[in-house]
């Protein structure tokens, strides 16, 4: 991998993961009503409906580095012009 792809990963997994902390933390009751409700559904035999909530909550999770990201690499091509279009690029090469 390239470097302003690494650079735009790593921004994006670092800032998300401190994204991600202060966000339980600052809602840490409603947290806790979450984890309450997932253990009644699985309790309660609800699987279905159990999966469905903790793929949502991961899908949140697992998409915040991706925005991050973007948004790093646009806050970096006011810098330098041409350096979504280098990320771009170096992502079409990796994949």
């Amino acid at each position: 991998m390239k470097t302003e792809l690494l650079l735009v990963i790593m921004a994006g997994v670092v800032l998300s993961l401190f994204l991600i902390v202060s966000e339980i933390a600052a809602m840490r009751k409603r947290v806790k009503r979450i984890r309450a409700r997932l253990l009644d559904f699985w309790q309660t035999g609800r699987y279905f409906r159990l999966l469905l909530e903790t793929s949502a909550i991961a899908v949140f999770f697992l998409m915040q580095p991706v925005i991050i990201g973007t948004l790093v690499a646009l806050a970096l091509d006011g810098l330098n012009p041409g350096f979504s279009g280098m990320v771009l690029d170096q992502v079409r090469q990796v994949f």
